[in-house]
């Protein structure tokens, strides 16, 4: 049953036909009616027995009462037959859907899914499909092309010892439903229709490779090679000069693998797996990289560190839709792997920097989220480093959920070069969380640091942090920052320490004004100009910010006396 409707959600796809409608377009012809119903039971039975990742899953049992047929799949958002009709839509002038707007490279790989689909029902599943159209295949939520529309299907023995019943008449046209109880006229090869041209020779499977030409060539070359309708007459006349048919509208190595698959003779076109093997799909380099993932669970961990260092260098040429559906699902499942991780993390940033919000809430969170809750060492310190790409990819309820926990795991880890970059990228955390958050889990981990850590630098940068956040505090928690300085410049006399608590007192004055800077800075500041560990510059810096600020206390003084 070609694949027309679904109701979808992002798990499922749940397929439904109203018997009343069927009843109502066969005229009352109960024959007619239930040869169309058994068509569809056969194409849900079908797809219960075939499993492949390139034929549609079928979730659930297959349903009937009185009145429905019910079949629910994995999600389906679309055939190619509306990647047709949007292409169709659009050149018209109407405004169409840009996630049926697909891209060469992923053309290309959806009628190598197909090619494989194709390989395993002629060499494993022993059937052949006969009736492979533009709506029979179906594209997944996640993008691949999966084959549908099972209700021709017929044995491979038995089409081959039975030619004369493997074919269909096409001689009624009378009834709109009894023309569906065969294959469109316009993607069916020759020895499967009765009258037409027969040329002897090859298996009944050499039908499906002539009809996939036949759709690889409408949707590649914008071209319907047999656009005859319901009419045998034009049919048999285009058949009779297919010999010739003109596939200028396509590349010239598309043209040498279309050729071959489109001839009238069957034991002329080549097999499913000499399709895959064409150099029409293995010359692309890109395409290859998209196959390689499709198969990278069965490959091992040299295998895939080998080609995700090769990735890195070209990943940045797929359009943004390709990395999303056919890139990033593959990367997050092999990003599990520690052996692995310094490999894929690198390329699932970089990807997300490209995403939306809401990929990163459906997809990305789930998956990376394990990982911001293990993550030690050199993973650590990657996502701690990743902060801002990060930050500008996700919801801001994941800041708190995700971003807070993980620099709080790197303060914790006693690693300072993770204690040395969370301090770093502390601030732009700090400005889309919540104060009580701030407040009551970040700021103590940054004290503690300050004060317990015997890194110079995680010393420094704590510092450093308190004079970027200041002005999202309140006064009892600057002067807590303040009390924290002072007991750090009373033990480290080190000028890179003397200069931060300088630039600390500095941006508390001017943000809570001179009554604070009177009482706690100036009594903090003022006893490290006598330190011998400071330059020449540094002392004239440091003399400069105390007289700014005794300056701007007898200015105020002096304006009150006034």
């Amino acid at each position: 049953m070609p694949c027309t409707a679904g109701i979808s959600n992002p798990s499922a796809s749940v397929w439904i036909l109203d018997k009343r409608s069927v009843t109502e377009a066969s005229r009352g012809n109960a024959k007619v009616a239930e040869a169309f119903l058994q068509l569809c039971r056969k194409d849900a039975a079908s797809l219960a027995k075939l499993k492949h990742p390139n034929v549609v899953r079928l979730l659930e049992p297959f349903e009937e009462n009185r009145s429905q047929l019910v079949m629910v799949t994995e999600a389906v958002t679309a055939s190619v037959a509306d990647v047709l009709r949007t292409r169709k839509a659009s050149a018209a002038g109407s405004s169409v859907a840009g996630s049926l707007q697909l891209s060469e490279l992923e053309i290309k790989h959806g009628f190598l899914q197909v090619a494989d689909g194709l390989h395993f029902l002629h060499s494993q599943a022993n059937l052949i499909h006969r009736g492979i159209s533009p709506e029979a295949i179906c594209i997944t939520a996640g993008g691949a092309w999966k084959l549908a529309g099972f209700g021709f299907a017929m044995l491979a023995e038995f089409g081959n010892s039975n030619p004369a019943e493997a074919a269909f008449d096409y001689s009624d046209s009378s009834n709109c439903l009894a023309q569906a109880l065969r294959p469109a006229l316009s993607y069916t090869a020759p020895e499967l229709v009765v009258g037409a041209q027969q040329s002897a020779g090859g298996l009944f499977s050499a039908a499906d490779i002539f009809t996939l030409g036949i759709v690889m060539y409408e949707v590649i070359g914008d071209k319907k090679l047999l656009n005859v309708g319901q009419s045998l007459y034009e049919y048999r006349s285009k058949i009779s000069a297919f010999q010739q048919v003109d596939l200028s509208a396509v590349a010239y190595e598309l043209q040498s693998l279309l050729g071959p698959m489109l001839s009238v003779t069957p034991a002329a076109r080549p097999s499913a797996i000499s399709i895959t093997g064409s150099q029409y799909f293995q010359g692309d380099v890109m395409l290859r990289a998209l196959r390689f993932m499709d198969s990278m669970i069965q490959r091992d961990t040299m295998q895939k560190a080998a080609f995700l260092n090769d990735l890195t260098t070209f990943w940045h040429k797929f359009d943004d839709r390709v990395l999303r559906l056919k890139v990033l699902p593959h990367l997050l499942e092999e990003v599990r792997s520690e052996q692995l991780q310094q490999l894929v993390l690198p390329l699932v940033i970089h990807i997300l920097g490209k995403q939306d919000k809401q990929d990163f809430a459906d997809t990305l969170a789930p998956a990376l989220m394990p990982i911001f809750q293990s993550a030690k060492g050199d993973t650590l310190l990657l996502l701690v480093r990743s902060t801002p790409t990060l930050m500008k990819s996700m919801p801001r309820p994941y800041v708190t959920s995700m971003m807070v926990p993980l620099l709080l795991r790197a303060a914790e880890q006693g690693d300072p070069r993770c204690q040395d970059e969370m301090l770093k990228q502390l601030p732009s955390v700090a400005e889309q969380t919540e104060y009580t958050t701030l407040k009551s889990e970040l700021l103590p981990r940054m004290h503690t640091l300050c004060l317990k850590t015997t890194s110079a630098s995680v010393r420094v940068n704590s510092l450093t942090c308190m004079g970027r956040i200041v002005a999202r505090l309140d006064e009892d928690e600057a002067g807590k920052m303040l009390q924290t300085a002072g007991k750090v410049s009373a033990v480290d006399h080190t000028a890179p320490t003397v200069m931060c608590v300088l630039a600390l007192g500095d941006a508390i004055s001017k943000q809570y004004g001179l009554a604070m800077a009177a009482k706690e800075v100036l009594p903090l500041l003022t006893p490290l100009l006598v330190l011998p560990a400071l330059s020449g510059p540094q002392f004239s810096q440091a003399m400069g910010c105390c007289s700014n600020l005794i300056h701007s206390a007898f200015c105020r003084v002096a304006v009150m006396n006034s």
